[in-house]
């Protein structure tokens, strides 16, 4: 029986850790800003015998070792580059507390640390003053290339407009409707009457047109006459039918 309990000793007692943070300055590559360090803290003990903590000189100790390697690995990152520097520290910081001696001691402390490395709050207030200044110039420019966008759709619209302008008599009825359609009965009278006027002063010219010609022959007025007639439809804002060879005439007769 004794030598099953030689050869399986008591289970060792663990404890819950025990967690402090202190906090530092380190330097960066090129000593212009310094980095604010935090590093929490902690040691669990376990052994064969009741769980006896570090005392204050072994965690002075400690933590002046932590102090000294993540200075020692700051100094070698940019003030701007933060992240990449907590991470070498970390992980020197792992391999610098497993390798800590024991001291013969018949409990075994175990120490672990976790750093987070900050920019200084002098570099913090430069890098936010330089992110709102870049966020000013993208609005401007954003807002530049709207007003861009805009006035190239205001552009083609006005083509487009000016361009079934030239082709259409009623273009000006309709710009005054746009501005005024308080008055779109007055102005719809006015396009009518000017439709009326427009049809009668036809029919006067027409009328003077088969005077010259009502001694000459009927088919040379009525060939030679189609082009105006086609014309004044147009103006008048008539349907005008294609061309159609008559069909009691030969195939193309009048036609240039």
């Amino acid at each position: 029986m004794w030598l099953i309990r030689y050869h399986m000793p008591a289970r060792g007692l663990d404890t819950a850790e025990n967690v402090s943070e202190f906090s530092f300055t380190a330097p960066t590559r090129g000593d212009v800003f310094d980095f604010d360090v935090t590093v929490t803290l902690s040691w669990s003990a376990s052994g064969r015998r009741r769980p006896e903590g570090p005392d204050a000189a072994e965690r002075d100790h400690v933590q002046g070792r932590v102090r000294a390697e993540t200075r020692a690995i700051t100094r070698r990152h940019s003030p701007y580059h933060p992240e990449s520097a907590e991470h070498e520290v970390n992980d020197a910081l792992n391999v610098l507390l497993r390798g800590l001696p024991v001291h013969n001691r018949r409990v075994l402390l175990r120490w672990t640390a976790q750093a987070e490395v900050r920019p200084c709050e002098e570099l913090r207030a430069l890098q936010q003053a330089r992110a709102r200044r870049l966020y000013e110039i993208d609005c401007d420019v954003a807002e530049a290339k709207r007003r861009a966008e805009t006035a190239e759709e205001v552009r083609a619209a006005w083509e487009r407009f000016l361009t079934g302008a030239r082709t259409s008599e009623l273009t000006r009825y309709a710009m005054r409707l746009a501005e005024q359609p308080q008055a779109k009965a007055e102005i719809i009278a006015e396009m009518l009457d000017k439709s009326e006027d427009t049809a009668a002063h036809f029919i006067q010219k027409l009328d003077k047109l088969m005077t010259l010609h009502e001694r000459g022959n009927l088919l040379d007025l009525l060939l030679g006459s189609e082009t105006a007639l086609r014309g004044a439809m147009t103006a008048l804002g008539l349907a005008v039918p294609p061309l159609d060879p008559d069909p009691l005439l030969p195939s193309g007769f009048g036609q240039p």
